[in-house]
């Protein structure tokens, strides 16, 4: 060796190194010839080693301490448990550490580091650490090294579920398929449904090569279920369409459940599955060719079908993504992505309703696309053309509440165009009902006119409506009530406030007098929109122009009439739970208190007001709020997170082109 360390060394331990040679044959060429060790026996030079290795590490830690890092022990052998435990007991007063790694789930019973950790932790040798996923937080800092959008991170979070290496290979993954990629990059570079990094998928199919042909294949089938699966639904997969019995399906659940691939949670008939890792999921559906995926998704939709035959609404969204994986027909897709829809909208989770919306509309289209032109086909098309209707609606709302304006005008505009064909049938008697309903529709284009403070645009909206009214013979009602109610709201915002609160309480007194009329809801009927509602006879719209009051009042420095209003509304739309309102006018009260300097009092109400909107997913309402937020903590002195929420504040109104509060 021309190393003069290693000359040095042989030279002041040969006789160690020679019992060393027996692990690492490579220092036979070292050695001096008088130097060679002695033949022994199997078990003499077992501890001939086992003493030359302890020999090392005594002289590595007389110059300096030492940490030893042994991973993935759970693949260590007898001997290398053997020998860990004879370094372990003899070095323990030693300023050396051993730390090791290793995933209990994969310690099959009787491996040898069970006794033996069992025995260190009796001589007190051992410290053993239970290590948990990562949290956001962290996996925030792992990957913040490499410059990537929030939705991707946030993306690389529930995708890794905690796990670092998962984590650091998806950031670069994502990096790698898109250096120049920014915030407002509309979707992640690397979409989750494309293949996986191979050191991911390499890590993956070694974790599943542990497991028997047949478990493999079953949670293969089960990855079209998503992360988590009920074994009443993979029974049924199983056994209805293959020579598995329950037995047989228990026992390779019970496979999956040993190696740590499979968790599993409830009791009795109500047992859930959940997979170790949301990335297994999509690396097992990846392996399914495309005509199985689609067979094992109509599959799983027709066994659910008849779960909930009694409780639609329930299984309606998962239903839907089967049939829609599955490609099933489009009027059976059409009929669950409306029940999911409705189910959604009633429970004010507007992005989950749009989407669905948006699943049955593109489907109804389909259908009207192939009809054929015969008198029958010409019944179905109309109540296709009904149904398009119904949907551009509820789809029109949706998207307007999340304060998507153009394109919730541009639903609106198609809505009217599929309403003037429909009226060609509508008899004389009906006209007048069908006039509100065109009348209110241009009301809502009208609001998304004047959120983008086009006032023009607004007024002729309003003008077309009174003209859509007076031609149609209705002198008053609740769309006359609904055109006042946005003339206002242009008066507020061009300074006229005596005029604004005029047209105001002209509005609260057209709704005031349909309230008698009002007709309640079936239970299992649709939800009915803003617009139905407010046709039938609905007392939010007398709260909404209260709150509207209460604005107007609140402008002119009449704080104390302001908040009498705005109770006046919140005391209406708590009765009739009715969240996104209740937010909006929470936010108002918050405001007030904030103009009387009353900062506990806005604190509570902006709070409150800020929790729903997040929960409903109304951003131009959470803009405000987080502007509201921010001069009241500006106020309390804190200027650092005031301006971080302002900046979070223009974020929101920049995303939603929300003009009337950017002027503000």
């Amino acid at each position: 060796s021309n190393d003069p360390w290693q000359k040095q060394e042989l030279h002041k331990h040969p006789l160690l190194l020679a019992r060393l040679a027996a692990l690492l044959p490579e220092l036979y060429m070292l050695l001096p010839d008088d130097e060679s060790p002695v033949r022994q026996s199997s078990e003499q030079e077992q501890q001939s080693l086992w003493e030359a290795i302890l020999e090392l590490f005594k002289l590595s830690i007389e110059r300096t301490p030492l940490l030893v890092v042994l991973d993935d022990l759970q693949w260590a052998d007898s001997s290398s448990c053997e020998l860990l435990a004879y370094l372990v007991r003899r070095l323990s007063n030693f300023p050396i550490v051993f730390l090791g790694t290793c995933r209990e789930i994969e310690l099959v019973p009787k491996h040898p580091l069970r006794p033996l950790m069992a025995h260190m932790q009796r001589e007190h040798t051992i410290t053993t650490l239970q290590i948990q996923p990562l949290t956001d937080a962290a996996i925030n800092t792992l990957i913040a090294g490499i410059q990537l959008p929030e939705h991707v991170v946030q993306d690389i979070r529930e995708q890794a579920a905690g796990n670092p290496f998962f984590a650091e290979e998806l950031a670069y993954s994502y990096s790698v398929a898109s250096p120049s990629t920014n915030e407002h990059t509309a979707q992640p570079a690397r979409k989750k449904s494309s293949s996986l990094p191979h050191s991911i998928a390499a890590a993956l199919d070694q974790r599943m090569s542990k497991l028997s042909r047949d478990c493999q294949q079953l949670l293969g089938n089960a990855a079209i279920l998503g992360g988590s699966f009920e074994f009443s639904l993979i029974r049924s997969m199983e056994i209805n369409n293959s020579a598995s019995d329950e037995d047989t399906v228990l026992d390779l659940l019970d496979e999956a459940l040993q190696s740590g691939v499979l968790t599993e949670e409830g009791r009795g008939a109500r047992v859930n599955y959940h997979f170790w890792q949301p990335l297994l999921v999509s690396h097992l559906y990846d392996g399914l060719s495309a005509t199985r995926r689609a067979l094992l998704h109509r599959r799983a939709a027709d066994i659910l079908c008849q779960s909930y035959a009694n409780r639609e609404a329930e299984g309606a969204a998962t239903i839907t993504h089967h049939l829609v994986a599955g490609g099933a027909e489009p009027q059976q897709i059409v009929r669950y992505a409306t029940i999911a829809g409705d189910r959604a909208y009633a429970l004010s989770a507007y992005p989950e309703a749009e989407r669905y919306y948006r699943i049955a509309t593109e489907n109804v289209r389909s259908v009207l696309a192939v009809s054929q032109p015969t008198i029958a086909h010409d019944a179905i098309d109309q109540e296709n053309q009904a149904r398009m209707a119904h949907l551009l609606e509820q789809l029109g709302e949706c998207i307007r509440i999340q304060g998507n304006y153009e394109e919730a005008r541009r639903v609106y505009e198609q809505l009217l165009q599929e309403r003037s064909a429909l009226q060609v049938h509508v008899s004389s008697y009906e006209t007048g009902r069908e006039a509100q309903i065109d009348a209110l529709l241009l009301s809502e284009i009208g609001w998304t006119w004047y959120y983008a403070a086009d006032y023009e645009h607004t007024r002729q909206c309003c003008e077309r409506g009174e003209r859509v009214l007076r031609q149609a013979s209705v002198n008053g009602g609740p769309a006359w009530a609904r055109l006042y109610f946005l003339q206002s709201y242009m008066l507020w915002q061009e300074g006229k406030y005596d005029e604004a609160r005029h047209a105001a309480n002209e509005a609260l007194h057209l709704f005031e007098e349909m309230l008698p009329e009002q007709r309640h809801q079936h239970g299992n009927a649709a939800p009915l929109t803003r617009m139905r509602r407010t046709l039938e006879g609905d007392p939010v719209d007398v709260a909404r122009t209260h709150r509207l009051l209460g604005a107007l009042a609140s402008s002119v420095g009449q704080l104390t009439a302001a908040l009498m209003h705005f109770n006046t509304a919140l005391s209406i739309l708590e009765e009739h739970d009715h969240k996104r309102e209740v937010a909006h006018v929470s936010c108002n009260v918050g405001y007030v208190h904030l103009q009387k300097a009353e900062h506990e009092e806005a604190q509570l109400f902006l709070q409150r007001a800020l929790s729903m909107a997040e929960q409903i997913g109304d951003i131009p309402l959470t803009a405000v709020i987080y502007s509201n937020l921010g001069v009241l903590t500006e106020r309390r002195g804190d200027l650092s997170e005031a301006e971080n929420w302002l900046k979070r504040s223009l974020a929101l109104a920049e995303q939603t082109n929300d003009q009337v509060y950017l002027s503000t």
